[in-house]
């Protein structure tokens, strides 16, 4: 299946199919606030990990192919970025308020690998390398950071 997903203020998971964007072939309400941040993972095949806002604080899974929720992890902070490894079946999570970090986890167990720290203000950006291993973050600190965190 080729599918789309989008994320909104309203609190809403909306997943299209490019066959017909007239109207979601589902539409999920779980997440407690807007849904900040969206990532496919490349490991598997309809599996999305999707990140709520202030009030939410999740990081929750999809089954696309089956439209439904697989898992949700409480995060204790905003999620700003969401973004699978292309090299390991890893995920890296950027954060707003309270913390204002980056956090590294092991998929599917989501065990905290790493906490990164140094931004002071919400991780608002987030981007990887063409070769996978290293990670660019920028914040509303006016500050870019790099970090390498995936293996090749």
């Amino acid at each position: 299946k080729q599918q789309l997903a989008s994320g909104g203020n309203d609190n809403k998971l909306c997943l299209w199919s490019i066959r017909n964007s007239k109207n979601p072939v589902g539409k999920f309400t779980s997440h407690q606030a807007a849904v900040k941040a969206l990532a496919w993972s490349p490991h598997q095949h309809g599996l999305l990990a999707s990140g709520g806002g202030t009030a939410d604080r999740c990081i929750k899974f999809w089954n696309t192919l089956l439209l439904r929720e697989t898992n949700s992890v409480e995060t204790c902070s905003q999620i700003c970025n969401l973004l699978f490894s292309k090299n390991v079946n890893e995920l890296v999570s950027t954060h707003g308020y309270s913390q204002n970090q980056i956090i590294l986890w092991k998929y599917p167990a989501m065990s905290k690998i790493a906490t990164l720290t140094g931004h002071t203000q919400r991780v608002l950006y987030l981007a990887m390398s063409p070769d996978g291993e290293t990670i660019v973050t920028g914040a509303g600190d006016e500050t870019l950071r790099f970090w390498k965190v995936f293996p090749k």
